[in-house]
């Protein structure tokens, strides 16, 4: 997905061999969005393919293809990142801030980033904004907003030096929200948060086509509620970092070689401190680091363009709960609930595009990887071996995935059909989590170390048609699964957590299957003024015919904007019908249909050599009263919120 778009996205742009020589980059066009200082979360749900479950207000979890973190692989510019929460409660995208952001790249299904791993259902790769070795000399920004729903503040300044030789972009943004309240003016307790995010981008010329890079994230947030949970965020912070090495035109076969060493660390800190009437007071710390590299050769030989990548890294995931007793006399309780798991995983990633002529093209791609995780905590490994005493410390896995996709353009027309098959080894929870309390479906949930690798078999077709003023295009995609994971009941087993329905094990289905379609349409009106819509049907099972949970119902959107110099307007509508296909098991139940509506004005000006863009609007004009399938434990979503924004560059 093209950072300066709004919502495009195809299987044509999860990964492009056509950049090879990068002069220089832009980051998001903040003037053309409907709201310039949106978070990542934001900008994300307006993509194709992209949906977000939200448990509060801050830190939304994406899904492609309406699968979670455990199907899909999120990188920051090809860096492998992991969540330190048990809950996901803190996504890899809310470490990064739409001012740090050139563009996302979506990959539907194996058609992904290849640094991306265990990439079942699809990838996101969010690409930093490097402003790139050219003569601009200095670039200055600076951006002010507020929304009224949750007094939400906002405000960041950003900069940028470059010339042939040398650059820097970096910035600063700060973020901070009261309680909002949903439709009919209902306050939601608990849906605070706070939050900062510092970067910096370098890059120095060593020699004509030589180039060092180095990238460089620092973000906090702190005291975030999250109302749809049972426990609120005291801290989470993030640290990520990178030094890479770039070469342009390597060779007659090769245009461009990078390599990357890389480090993150994520520290997250849940309690429940400021929530009253607690029965038992926890605290749940969790951190995950993650050390690696990868390096990657893009070329092209006749009607072939090609890429080679090989990668690794190394993460540790560590989390912890210690309950206290209102008595005090008595003892806390301690568990590890995630009991230090190592995880090294390597790949080796191929891909070839021939074109046979303008009209026909053919992609092939394959990774395989190599996988050895376990756990490393000796109490936890003794822990876990009460439930499987046959479990070794580690396990050695291997997995791959190839797939294939044929293109035809001609006449406006542009079809292309494509399939793949691949694996995944089991996630950290679902292999070696220890009693961690899903307060979806009120169950405490066990890890299964003896899980079989998730397949899936994937194809997928798309077709569009461009013929001047219409653009129409109709994309599905169709998953089969085998060796399904996902939790289910053991009646032998007892909860730990006060309140649960009893607990899940994590085991494998026989099968599931997963299916996705899409209808978008735009009309380019004479002068000035565009409208665009789309639909989406998605519909996914187990192997009785039971529905999986976190499926959406048919949803709609529709948008008239207008442009014409410095002013520009936008209206917008969506919603949903009534979610019927739900999944009782897994906690959910039906959610209404719904309608949402939001309008936007900006207007830009200039006063001497200082650019001012102003832009305000109304998100949920008619202040319903809703929720949807992906709002954990049907928390409403905002009601009425007018909102401005300032942006002013030099």
């Amino acid at each position: 997905m093209d950072a300066q778009q709004p919502a495009p996205d195809s299987l044509t742009k999860s990964y492009s061999l056509d950049e090879i020589v990068v002069v220089a980059k832009t980051g998001v066009a903040r003037d053309r969005q409907a709201k310039p200082f949106s978070s990542v979360e934001e900008y994300l749900q307006t993509a194709e393919k992209v949906n977000m479950i939200k448990r509060g207000s801050y830190a939304w979890e994406p899904t492609v293809n309406n699968m979670t973190a455990e199907r899909i692989s999120v990188t920051v510019d090809g860096m492998k990142i992991f969540h330190a929460c048990t809950d996901n409660m803190d996504p890899v995208t809310s470490y990064v801030e739409t001012v740090n952001l050139s563009r996302v790249n979506i990959g539907s299904g194996f058609e992904a980033s290849p640094n991306a791993s265990n990439n079942i259902g699809g990838s996101l790769d969010l690409q930093l904004n490097k402003v790139g070795f050219c003569c601009e000399g200095w670039d200055v920004n600076a951006g002010l907003g507020y929304e009224t729903n949750g007094n939400y503040r906002s405000a960041g300044t950003d900069f940028a030096f470059s010339d042939s030789t040398f650059y820097v972009n970096s910035g600063f943004f700060h973020r901070h929200s009261d309680n909002y309240r949903a439709g009919e003016n209902r306050e939601i307790a608990f849906s605070q948060f706070a939050k900062y995010n510092f970067f910096a981008n370098l890059g120095y010329l060593v020699a004509k086509q030589h180039a060092i890079e180095a990238a460089f994230i620092y973000d906090r947030a702190s005291g975030v509620g999250y109302p749809a949970l049972a426990m609120d965020v005291k801290t989470a912070e993030g640290l990520i970092s990178s030094l890479s090495y770039r070469r342009e035109n390597l060779s007659r076969l090769f245009a461009q070689w990078e390599t990357k060493l890389y480090f993150n660390n994520i520290v997250h800190i849940m309690d429940d401190s400021g929530r009253p009437d607690v029965t038992i007071h926890m605290d749940m710390p969790g951190a995950s680091s993650t050390g690696g590299f990868y390096s990657l050769l893009e070329g092209q030989s006749g009607k072939h363009r090609y890429a080679f990548n090989l990668d690794a890294c190394y993460n540790r995931s560590y989390a912890e709960m210690t309950m206290y007793p209102s008595n005090p006399s008595e003892n806390p309780m301690f568990m590890l609930t995630w009991p230090d798991v190592r995880t090294l995983n390597t790949g080796l990633f191929v891909a070839d595009e021939y074109r046979f002529d303008e009209r026909h093209s053919v992609r092939l791609s394959s990774k395989g990887s190599f996988q050895r995780d376990g756990v490393h905590s000796e109490f936890g490994l003794n822990t876990l071996q009460i439930y499987y005493p046959v479990m070794t410390p580690y396990r050695n896995r291997f997995t791959g995935n190839v797939s294939g996709r044929y293109r035809f353009r001609y006449s406006g027309w542009e079809i292309s059909a494509g399939a793949g098959y691949g694996a995944r080894p089991p996630s950290v929870s679902e292999a070696y989590g220890f009693y961690l309390f899903n307060t979806f479906d009120v169950y405490d949930y066990l890890g299964n170390p003896s899980l079989k690798q998730e397949s899936s078999l994937e194809t997928n077709v798309e077709t569009a048609w461009t013929r001047s003023p219409f653009i129409v295009k109709v994309t599905a995609s169709y998953f089969y699964f085998t060796n399904y994971i996902i939790g289910k009941p053991d009646s032998d087993l007892s909860s730990m957590t006060i309140g649960a329905a009893g607990v899940k094990v994590y085991e494998n289905l026989p099968h599931a299957s997963m299916l996705n379609a899409g209808l978008s349409l735009k009309y380019l009106f004479p002068e000035y003024l565009t409208w665009s819509g789309r639909i989406s049907y998605s519909r996914g099972q187990d192997n009785r015919k039971d529905n999986l949970p976190l499926i959406p119902p048919v949803s709609y959107e529709s948008s008239l904007s207008f442009g014409k110099g410095r002013f520009s307007a936008e209206i917008a509508v969506s919603g949903a019908s009534r979610q019927r296909h739900f999944s009782a098991e897994y906690g959910e139940d039906e959610t209404k249909d719904y309608l949402t509506a939001n309008v936007s004005i900006g207007y830009g000006f200039k006063i001497n050599k200082i650019i001012f863009n102003l832009k305000s609007g109304v998100e949920n004009a008619l202040d319903a009263y809703y929720s949807t399938y992906a709002d954990w434990n049907n928390i409403p979503r905002k009601g009425r919120n007018i909102f401005i924004n300032l942006g002013i560059g030099l």
